[in-house]
This record gives C-alpha cells, sequence and structure tokens, in this order.
C-alpha cells in the first residue's frame, strides 16, 4: 500500500503532465493562429492564374462565409466595430457598381443581418443564374484570390486607398488572366455566379460585402459593412 508522500508524489506528477499537455495544446494553437495570419488563406475559395493560396483563417468573415477557416485551424473573429453614417456615406460617394451583371437593385434583399449556422451572415446574397459574369465594384487590386470551405472561389479586391475591401465569395470560377495583384477597373468582370463553398447546390448566387481594413491592412480581416443600403438609397 502507498503512502501518503508516495501518493502526493504521484499526484504531482500527474497534475505536471496535464498542464504540460494544456500548454502544448495551447501553443499549437497560437501557431496555427500565426500561421494563418501570415498567408492566411477560407473561404476557402478552381483553377486560376495564381498560385494556389496556403490555409488561413478569415474574418468574417468576415470576410469574410467568407470571407475562412481551414480546418483545424481558429478562426479569428473581429470584436464589433461600429460603422457610422460616415462611412456609408464615402461608399456611396465611390458610386459602386453592382457586382453581379443584368441584376436590377430592386430584386436585392437584406440578408445581412440574418442568422447563420453559429454566427451572422454579414453580407448579401445576390441571386442570378450559374455563370453570371460578375464584376468589380470599383477600380482596384486584386489582393487576394482564396479558397476555402465556405466561401468556396474568393476574391478579395482592395480600393485604390487601401480602405475597403470588397469580398465575392462562392464563384463558379474566376475570370480568364485574374490574378492576384493585379489592377482591375470599375465594372471588369473577376468571375462568375457559382455554388462553391458551402453554399446550395441548387442556389447559385454572389456573397458580397464590404470591409473597413484596420492599421495592418490584412486582407482577412477588417469591420464588416452591410452593402445594401449603397444600392437602395440611391
Amino acid at each position: 500500500m502507498l503512502g501518503r508522500p508516495t501518493v502526493f508524489a504521484l499526484g504531482l506528477a500527474a497534475g505536471i503532465a496535464v498542464q504540460s499537455s494544456y500548454s502544448c495544446v495551447r501553443a499549437r494553437a497560437g501557431e496555427a493562429l500565426e500561421m494563418a495570419g501570415r498567408e492566411a488563406p477560407i473561404d476557402v475559395p478552381g483553377a486560376v492564374s495564381a498560385p494556389r493560396p496556403a490555409p488561413r483563417v478569415e474574418a468574417l468573415p468576415s470576410a469574410a462565409e467568407g470571407d475562412a477557416p481551414k480546418a483545424g485551424a481558429p478562426t479569428v473573429t473581429p470584436a464589433p466595430v461600429a460603422t457610422g453614417l460616415a462611412d456609408l456615406d464615402a461608399l456611396r460617394a465611390r458610386r459602386l457598381e453592382l457586382p453581379v451583371q443584368g441584376i436590377p437593385r430592386g430584386t436585392l434583399r437584406d440578408t445581412f443581418a440574418e442568422g447563420r449556422t453559429g454566427h451572422v451572415h454579414e453580407a448579401i446574397d445576390i441571386l442570378a443564374a450559374r455563370g453570371t459574369p460578375v464584376v468589380a465594384v470599383e477600380d482596384g487590386v486584386v489582393e487576394k484570390l482564396f479558397t476555402s470551405k465556405q466561401g468556396g472561389l474568393t476574391v478579395y479586391q482592395f480600393d485604390p486607398s487601401r480602405t475597403w475591401c470588397y469580398y465575392y465569395a462562392h464563384l463558379d470560377r474566376y475570370a480568364p488572366g485574374l490574378a492576384e495583384k493585379q489592377t482591375v477597373r470599375r465594372g471588369q468582370v473577376i468571375g462568375y455566379v457559382g455554388t462553391s463553398g458551402n453554399a446550395p447546390p441548387q442556389t447559385p448566387h454572389l456573397h458580397f460585402t464590404i470591409f473597413k481594413l484596420d492599421g495592418d491592412k490584412r486582407w482577412w480581416h477588417g469591420a464588416p459593412i452591410n452593402p445594401f443600403p449603397l444600392w437602395t438609397a440611391r
């Protein structure tokens, strides 16, 4: 029969082993998060002319659907940031194009605040036939082409001032020749409506949102802004 000193020693050793295992798990999670931040891949997004990106974590989205997590990697959710009328006014002044060709503004629905599994949508869904052209809402740069489990084929476009990120998800395919760091013009076709990622197979649509970038200008991180009022208030 073990004496008290022996039992105490065994208990202490077990406790150290558990603490060590817990610390190891936390360290691995931290490494995964750091790697996601370096070359974050999400909306996990075919064939593109740019190199296939490495796994990443997305803010959603963004965003993000979009807009990000790869299996096993932690999801980074940005702290809520209040978006005031000044941001909406600034975006209205840019007179952004509707990102899906041929869709009347009157058919848009505000799905930004709708619930999704485990999160708020924070984007609008623009329904259209599969293969309908998706266009850049304004001039800018293709900051990232990404494929994710949630968003499928995605495009992250920065505006020229690098204040805003326009996020296009669930694409069927990219426009031929589209590449990262490529300059695009307002109305230029950048992809085609599809159901990649976690979109319902029989409901092709574009998942679109806008992020206000933070000071680090990280393509997967920012404050989501509802784009719906930009096309319904004018």
